[in-house]
């Protein structure tokens, strides 16, 4: 990183100089410059234009304007600011009271079943992410067991997930034979909507995925409530083309292997079609026949961690495309 990037700027740090207990505070992290350039350096302060690092090399510190660093870690600061500056405390209540434990809780909500993970070093004083699993056909009934699966797991073990601590939730449809449709997505959104009001839950941050009959549930989710999803991956599965304009503005990452014989690839392109149609924010990744993917186009999906990294990222709101 240049003189440019790490110009100093004595006179604000001295407006820096009551250092507020963050979060994030200590934290050594790779940072971005505005022109793409990076460097190691530990977090200390901010404010509303500023950041306060030291550099890891020499351990000196200074302060930056906002504006001279990229916009995802203007991100992680605003984030960093709302354990001072954000919406206040908040405890588990309602069913949620006495859930946080590291374990894989077992939990019902109106006609579902389902899994809830957190881990106690969530505070309270932070809003985290909300990540949704929607199992597919198979796993289904009311054994609340077959659709904590080895997938799910695997998102609480993540890179990603240390980075970005997440609250999961796995329901289990109970009846496979009707899917992700009717009753049971209707139970699912309203376990959404119970969580956000009784967790410390970033309403901007509620991501939805699913797999097979889980890829339908969640292209209907967020046709259902467009509101409640910041971003989705919906893998191996598809949707209403006519529900595009309304789903448009959600960023929407789907898979799909052309030789899929359980579930038509012409599902996600029919839907792909449609979003390109209306201007959507849509990518999709389409495995050929040549590499072995057929109904299984979960397994590339959720083992490449750009997937993870593009979903944190994403926020309600944000409409301009990764």
């Amino acid at each position: 990183m240049q003189n440019k990037f790490l110009r100093l700027f004595p006179a604000l740090f001295l407006m820096l100089a009551i250092v507020w207990p963050f979060a994030g505070a200590g934290e050594v992290r790779t940072w971005t410059a505005a022109d793409g350039r990076t460097l190691e350096a530990e977090f200390i302060t901010a404010n509303e234009r500023n950041v306060t690092l030291r550099r890891k090399s020499d351990r000196k510190r200074f302060t930056l304007s906002l504006d001279k660093i990229s916009e995802s870690d203007r991100k992680w600061v605003a984030e960093t600011l709302e354990d001072l500056d954000g919406p206040g405390e908040k405890e588990p209540s309602g069913i949620f009271e006495g859930r946080l434990t590291e374990e894989w809780e077992k939990m019902d909500y109106e006609s579902l079943k389902f899994r809830f993970y957190s881990e106690k070093r969530m505070s309270p004083k932070k809003r985290h992410p909300l990540l949704i699993f929607l199992h597919g056909k198979g796993s289904g009934g009311s054994d609340n067991e077959k659709q904590l699966n080895g997938i799910v797991r695997d998102f609480a073990q993540g890179r990603f997930h240390e980075k970005n601590p997440s609250f999961i939730f796995a329901p289990q449809c109970p009846d496979d034979s009707k899917g992700w449709r009717g009753e049971y997505l209707d139970d699912v959104i309203g376990l959404v909507r119970a969580a956000i009001k009784n967790l410390p839950i970033d309403e901007d941050r509620v991501y939805i995925t699913g797999l097979s009959m889980g890829g339908f549930g969640t292209w209907s989710a967020l046709a259902e409530a467009p509101d409640l999803f910041a971003a989705a991956v919906p893998v191996c599965g598809g949707g209403d083309p006519g529900t595009a304009k309304v789903i448009k503005d959600i960023p929407i990452w789907t898979h799909h292997g052309v030789a899929d014989a359980v579930v038509s690839v012409e599902f996600t392109r029919r839907m792909v079609a449609a979003l390109e149609k209306e201007k959507g924010n849509i990518i999709y990744t389409e495995y050929d026949e040549a590499s072995g993917v057929k109904h299984d186009a979960w397994t590339p999906c959720y083992s490449n961690p750009d997937v993870f990294e593009w979903i944190y990222e994403q926020r309600r709101g944000q409409k301009e495309k990764k």
